[in-house]
């Protein structure tokens, strides 16, 4: 069975004066009041620069990362490459201008122009797993989201 869905973005990542932000579109502001007193956000974003049918047909195996030689299924991959090319970040609150629209951060891992599908503030109690495993080929990947700002992320993707 196939469904069709439609979905719009409701904003927008971007720098401003150096700081990491989301722009929400005017209509949806509003639904900004109280993010502002959580430390951190989860967005739900469109991968804009992979969504082709190209990357979308690259569903099934590959190798992204350069720390294994083996190849994965796209589900094992936090690859943009995917059916729908839908991604997720957890980030730093340190601001909301309820006015503008805007939720900065420290540091994001979106692109700038990113799309913003969504945005649901972080909860421990149901989004902190505290024993989480990775494969060993990942063991030298930051333990933290705060640790992975400074981490060289380009050279553990394959171009």
């Amino acid at each position: 069975m196939t469904s069709t869905y439609t979905l719009r973005p409701i904003g927008h990542c971007e720098m401003i004066d150096g700081q990491f932000a989301v722009r929400l579109m005017p209509d949806v502001r509003r639904g900004l009041k109280g993010l502002e007193t959580f430390s951190h956000a989860i967005a739900l974003w469109w991968a804009h620069e992979a969504d082709s049918e190209d990357q979308r047909a690259r569903n099934n195996i590959m190798s992204p990362y350069t720390a294994m030689s083996g190849e994965l299924g796209v589900f094992a991959t936090r690859s943009e490459a995917r059916p729908n090319p839908i991604g997720l970040s957890v980030f730093s609150i340190t601001s909301v201008d309820l006015d503008a629209g805007i939720v900065f951060s420290h540091y994001f891992d979106m692109l700038s122009g990113t799309p913003i599908l969504d945005l649901k503030p972080y909860f421990p109690a149901s989004d902190r797993v505290e024993n989480a495993h990775i494969p060993n080929h990942f063991s030298h990947w930051p333990n933290s989201l705060e640790a992975s700002a400074a981490f060289d992320w380009e050279k553990e993707f394959r171009a």
